[in-house]
């Protein structure tokens, strides 16, 4: 076994060296050999020893004949040094070679082409060169060049057919070779060995070349701050040029088997898809397609392969994703991100060192390292399939602030990062991008008449992000109330249709979205009061709540839902606003989950409810009258059998916003002993332990109290605000004791 100390994934010269070096070897010396990647370098298991790679390399090594003839800079057009002294050499190791470049002249020469060809010669050409040049010639025209319908396309690995801007690939390659061996004997040079080492084994050498190596690795290409002073020079060790390129033929396109429909030349190439802006902070400020040519993405592997299971890999270039009864292949970053987390790539590939060829240096393209990426199943990431078609309508949409494309480019970031990362926490960052683009939606007319609201079906949306923080609790609680005669929930925040949320509604006077640009406590509390006019208009009570009938079912009064919110979270809620902005981010998305918030699991799901202990933050007086009225009167009978209804007086509500809390309470103990509820309490005005509720902001603090009534409780806690409240109904009953927690 031998180790390549001079490899790396990174960058991407390094990268193709390790590839180049394998596969010489084991087409050239040792077709038994074997390669993986470990601990960063590239590994061979080979009957060679080291020594013997380095005489095979210096003294047999046959160049694959790499020529463009379909470019200017190839030497082709006027006399070029290297190009002839490769076609005028005698040694053995270049037949291949002179053979190629002779096939190549005589094809020009059909075409009548004495200089560079126009853009409608190079089809053609390329299509001739490929038809007659030796096979391994082939290989390079096919990592070069895609022939598609009616035109050429370029996989981004090797820039344009072969050259990126003024720099010649091929005419490089032929002068590195020049470098390292005798063209008449094939000896190698007297500074070869040295090179070769450094390029094998990572030995220093005190001397390098002036030469270009383009877009394959920035941080030697020269330039601004590359050397000591104000610019450098490009320096290139010839052995590492030369086992790249032959590296790069393993990315020989097979456009015939991968090309599709709705593909392009980028797509065609093995692990290269179209540019994607996120998952990394130098694709951050790109802006538009000029910016990036395209994403590459290298797979690394652990265990050992042969070339021709190599070459297999490569040719297939896997990353499929299933969506839609649709089984495609990944076109961008974010697919390719996906298709990991699914597990949807070839077996035995550990990870992918992802590289962009972003525009850097003025007009030239490099090969910009981005992250590594593991590949490994990340629960739930089927789930983002759900989001394609609506994602595709929504990237579509035009709009000259570029607000669209950023809310399209948090989600797309949120999607990234959650297939590398996984967890609750960022499926959580997926749903709150998704419900920022619904906020944009809802201020956008026009914008709503290309997309409809996101309706996500799958209840596994709700495991994947319940994280069992508070903020989810609350928000999932406030979301899962059931629509009832007053409508969707998501109507009073977003402007869909009451009765089918999954589509926009016409407008309404007064409109019926009352969640504003202000505090989350205010707008849940705006929810609040409008969902019960709406109650009580629907039930033809009119808009006076004190003197509304309301019916005994599940869905009289609109805070009933499958999810509660335990009273120890009720507490912490009033008393610290800290959660609210996270609140309020998982309100808006969690609101496409509407139709899978009723399913059995779900249900199963909400909080059991706790006891109050004496360390629990004291509730205000205000809010235990307030909740145990605003309960669902079929809630209230099961902890009161037989009790009478209890209509929500709206001058509670009103008194509670303005921060008149014992004047609310008052009211509150007006209303239940009208509905023959008593207390031993009533008589004192409130409890001694509750009076420092009315200190500080007591406006606020009423307002925090009608948002947490917008919040459903389980049973055994509406039981446990009864048992402080002392509270008895005419017919007998108390509130039974709350029975022991599951």
């Amino acid at each position: 076994m031998i180790s390549l100390t001079g490899t790396a994934p990174q960058p991407l010269s390094h990268y193709l060296k390790a590839l180049g070096v394998f596969r010489i070897l084991a087409e050239q010396a040792d077709p038994e050999a074997r390669g993986w990647w470990e601990d960063e370098r590239f590994h061979i298991e080979t009957a060679l020893h080291p020594q013997d790679v380095e005489s095979f390399f210096l003294a047999e090594y046959r160049p694959t004949p790499l020529v463009t003839p379909w470019n200017g800079g190839s030497g082709f057009f006027g006399r070029d040094e290297a190009l002839r002294g490769i076609e005028e050499s005698q040694t053995q190791r270049l037949h291949l070679y002179r053979t190629t470049i002779q096939t190549a002249r005589a094809i020009l020469k059909e075409f009548g082409l004495e200089k560079k060809p126009d853009n409608k010669d190079k089809r053609p050409l390329v299509q001739a060169c490929r038809n007659r040049f030796p096979d391994a010639a082939v290989a390079w025209v096919d990592a070069a060049v895609v022939l598609t319908t009616g035109d050429l396309g370029f996989p981004p690995l090797a820039g344009t057919g072969g050259n990126d801007g003024n720099l010649e690939f091929t005419n490089n390659f032929m002068q590195r070779i020049l470098n390292v061996m005798s063209p008449k004997t094939g000896q190698p040079t007297d500074t070869g060995g040295m090179w070769l080492r450094a390029a094998l084994w990572g030995d220093a050498t005190p001397e390098l070349i002036r030469g270009a190596i383009g877009q394959f690795s920035p941080g030697e290409a020269g330039g601004p701050n590359a050397r000591s002073g104000f610019s450098g020079e490009s320096l290139v060790n010839p052995w590492d040029y030369i086992f790249m390129l032959e590296g790069a033929l393993v990315f020989a396109s097979a456009a015939a088997k991968r090309l599709e429909k709705q593909s392009g030349s980028v797509v065609s190439a093995p692990f290269t898809v179209y540019p994607t802006t996120v998952g990394h902070r130098s694709t951050a400020e790109l802006d538009g397609a000029q910016a990036a040519r395209a994403e590459m993405w290298m797979p690394l592997w652990r265990q050992p392969v042969s070339l021709p299971e190599l070459l297999y890999i490569f040719r297939e270039g896997r990353a499929q994703l299933s969506g839609d009864r649709v089984r495609r292949t990944a076109k961008n970053g974010v697919d390719f991100a996906r298709a990991c987390a699914t597990l949807a790539v070839d077996r035995g590939i550990e990870s992918f060192q992802r590289y962009a060829f972003l525009m850097r240096s003025g007009k030239a393209y490099l090969a910009v390292p981005l992250n590594r990426f593991i590949v490994r199943r990340q629960a739930y990431a089927e789930l983002l399939a759900e989001l394609d078609t609506w994602l595709d309508l929504f990237a579509r949409v035009e709009n000259t602030s570029h607000a669209f494309q950023s809310a399209l480019h948090r989600i797309r970031e949120a999607e990234f990062l959650y297939c590398q990362y996984g967890g609750a926490r960022r499926m959580q960052d997926v749903l709150v991008a998704l419900g920022r683009a619904e906020q944009l939606l809802a201020r956008v007319p026009s914008a709503r008449q290309k997309v409809p609201p996101l309706v996500l079906r799958n209840p596994g949306w709700w495991r994947a992000s319940d994280d069992g923080s508070p903020e989810f609790r609350i928000a999932g609680a406030f979301v899962s109330v059931y629509p009832g005669s007053a409508g969707s929930i998501r109507s009073f925040l977003s402007p869909v249709d009451p009765g089918h949320p999954g589509r926009w509604g016409p407008e309404t006077d007064p409109p019926r979205v009352v969640w504003k640009h202000t505090d989350v406590a205010a707008n849940m509390a705006a929810v609040l009061r409008r969902r019960l006019l709406e109650t009580h208009r629907s039930v033809g009570g009119g808009e006076n709540a004190g003197s509304a009938a309301i019916s005994t079912d599940e869905f009289d009064k609109p805070t009933a839902g499958p999810r509660t919110v335990p009273l120890s979270l009720i507490g912490q809620f009033l008393k610290d606003p800290g959660w609210d902005a996270r609140v309020a981010d998982l309100i808006w998305g969690l609101l496409p989950l509407y139709r899978s918030v009723a399913s059995d699991e779900v249900r199963s799901s909400g909080s059991p409810g706790f006891r109050f202990h004496r360390s629990m933050t004291p509730l205000p007086w205000a809010y235990i009258l307030a909740r145990l009225i605003s309960a669902p009167n079929a809630q209230l009978q099961r902890v009161f059998p037989g009790a009478m209804p209890l209509p929500v007086p709206d001058r509670m509500l009103s008194l509670l916003a303005a921060g008149e809390l014992n004047r609310a309470a008052g009211v509150a103990e007006q209303r239940l002993r009208g509905s023959g509820f008593s207390s031993p309490f009533f008589r004192k005005g409130s409890l001694p332990r509750v009076n420092h509720w009315t200190a500080g902001n007591p406006q606020r603090t009423g307002t925090r109290i009608l948002a947490a009534l917008a919040l459903p409780i389980a049973d055994r806690d509406l039981r446990q605000l009864a048992q402080l409240a002392g509270l008895t109904s005419e017919t007998g009953a108390e509130a039974a004791q709350p029975g022991i927690l599951p």
